[in-house]
């Protein structure tokens, strides 16, 4: 069976006088990951290293780690293992290090890394994943309202709006709401201009 993480959650290891900050955040689409490591770096502006790994999709879809500085191979890679072998995903892990002065070597980082990650996941609330879909939806400002509503009542979540003489957006849900959140979209376009 999938996890993924209800809230962002955070735990803090010291070795050898390095702290070692891990934060997982819920991950509910892809394209949030940029934004939720600038916030990162940005709370923790003087860590000397931001390593980081993320796992998205049912079928684990998209994998992808970063070692950001630290030797090839010794946290992103580390740090991604941890979260496969608890059967995570749409989840990303950033570690923060501040370094206190005395080298690891490259067993100490990996021990390091994996094990700040773990621990993080064992403070966690997980909860089942879902199977997830992305409709595109364009619609008068009106049927946005309604849509919204709808959206939050069955699960979901609402990403990418612009907002233009029409609000266009994606609409990401589970996937057994499919036919629930279909049913209501066709009820509402007698109503209002809708496009899917």
């Amino acid at each position: 069976m999938l996890y993924t993480i209800e809230n962002k959650t955070q735990s803090e290891i010291k070795i050898k006088r390095s702290r070692f900050i891990c934060t997982l955040y819920p991950l509910p689409h892809a394209e949030n990951v940029k934004d939720l490591l600038n916030e990162h770096c940005r709370l923790y502006v003087t860590a000397n290293h931001h390593c980081y790994a993320y796992i998205y999709g049912f079928n684990k879809d998209i994998t992808y780690y970063s070692d950001a500085g630290e030797p090839s191979g010794t946290a992103g890679k580390p740090i991604l293992n941890a979260l496969l072998r608890n059967n995570l995903t749409n989840v990303l892990a950033v570690v923060s290090r501040y370094f206190g002065g005395i080298k690891l070597g490259v067993k100490g980082l990996i021990d390091a890394y994996s094990g700040s990650v773990e621990q993080t996941i064992l403070q966690s609330k997980l909860v089942e994943a879902k199977q997830l879909i992305t409709i595109s939806l364009t619609c008068d400002y009106p049927a946005f309202e309604a849509i919204k509503h709808n959206v939050e009542t069955l699960s979901g979540d609402i990403s990418q709006i612009v907002w233009a003489e029409e609000v266009s957006f994606l609409v990401t849900l589970p996937a057994e709401q499919e036919s629930a959140f279909m049913e209501n979209i066709n009820c509402l376009s007698s109503n209002y201009r809708l496009n899917y």
